[in-house]
C-alpha cells in the first residue's frame, strides 16, 4: 500500500506527459511525411503516384454515394428547418448568415471528417499494420524501396485531398437539396437563396474552409498510418490500434474544429 502512494506522483505525471508526448511525436511523423524532399531525393516518384492515385478513388471516388446520401438527408432535415425556424425570428441576412456557419462550414466538414475516419483512416490502418505483421514492409526495405515515398505520403496526401473534395460536395448538396425542397414544397421564391448564399460567401472564408479541411484530412491520413506502424509482432494488437487510431482522430479534429472556430473566424462565433 506505501509502494503504491509513493509510486503514485510517477503514474500521474507519466499520465500527464502521455498526450503531449503522443501529439509531438505525431507531429513530427506528419511532417516527416510531408516533407517534398529526404536525403536529395524527391519525395513523390512513379509509384508514389499510382498509390496516390489509389487512394483518392477509394477515399474520395468511391466515398461519393455515401456522402451525396447523407448530404442529402442532411439538406432535407437541417437546411430545410433553419431556413423555416430562423426566417420567423430574423431576416435574410440572418439566414444566410445561419446557413453559411452550420451547413458549409461546420456540418459539411464534421460529417465528411467522420466518415473518413471510419471508412478511410480505419481502412489504412488494417491495410499497413497487415502488412507490417506479414512482413513485407520489410521486404520493401530489402528491396531498398523507401517505406514513406511509397505507403505514407501519398495516403496521407491522399486522405487530405479526399477530405477537401467531399467537404465541399457535402456543403454543395446540402445547401441546394434542402433550398430545392422549400422551393418545391412552399415556395419558389427560396431558390433566390442559392445565389445569395454563393455571392455571401467571402474569399477569406472560402480560403479557410479548404486549409481547415485540407488539415484534417491530412490528420486523418497521418493518424492511422502512424498506428498502423506501432503494430508490431501480435494480431491483437491491430485492431487495438486501428481502435486508437479512430478514437484520437475524432478527438483531435474535434478540438481543431473548435480552436478554429476560437482563434481562425472570430466573426462566426
Amino acid at each position: 500500500m506505501l509502494q503504491r502512494i509513493l509510486n503514485a506522483p510517477g503514474l500521474i505525471g507519466r499520465q500527464t506527459l502521455r498526450p503531449p508526448k503522443y501529439l509531438f511525436e505525431l507531429l513530427l511523423f506528419t511532417l516527416r511525411a510531408l516533407n517534398p524532399r529526404q536525403q536529395g531525393q524527391i519525395r513523390l516518384n512513379q509509384a508514389s503516384y499510382r498509390t496516390l492515385l489509389g487512394q483518392l478513388i477509394f477515399s474520395g471516388v468511391d466515398a461519393l454515394p455515401v456522402i451525396f446520401l447523407l448530404a442529402l438527408a442532411s439538406g432535407l432535415a437541417i437546411t430545410t428547418q433553419i431556413i423555416l425556424t430562423i426566417q420567423l425570428i430574423g431576416d435574410r441576412a440572418e439566414v444566410i448568415d445561419i446557413l453559411i456557419r452550420v451547413v458549409i462550414f461546420e456540418l459539411s466538414t464534421l460529417l465528411t471528417a467522420i466518415l473518413l475516419i471510419g471508412r478511410s483512416g480505419s481502412a489504412i490502418t488494417v491495410d499497413i499494420g497487415n502488412m507490417k505483421l506479414n512482413r513485407e514492409l520489410e521486404g520493401l526495405e530489402m528491396l531498398g524501396i523507401n517505406l514513406n515515398h511509397f505507403l505514407i505520403t501519398p495516403r496521407v496526401l491522399g486522405t487530405g485531398l479526399a477530405q477537401a473534395v467531399l467537404a465541399i460536395f457535402f456543403a454543395v448538396v446540402a445547401l441546394a437539396s434542402g433550398i430545392v425542397v422549400l422551393a418545391y414544397t412552399q415556395n419558389a421564391g427560396y431558390l433566390s437563396y442559392l445565389p445569395e448564399v454563393a455571392f455571401s460567401l467571402h474569399p477569406y472564408d472560402l480560403l479557410l474552409f479548404l486549409v481547415k479541411n485540407l488539415l484534417f484530412g491530412v490528420i486523418i491520413g497521418s493518424t492511422a498510418c502512424f498506428h498502423a506502424l506501432r503494430v508490431s509482432q501480435s494480431r491483437t494488437e491491430l485492431p487495438q490500434q486501428t481502435q486508437q487510431a479512430i478514437v484520437n482522430s475524432l478527438t483531435i479534429v474535434f478540438v481543431l474544429n473548435a480552436l478554429f472556430i476560437v482563434f481562425m473566424q472570430p466573426s462566426l462565433l
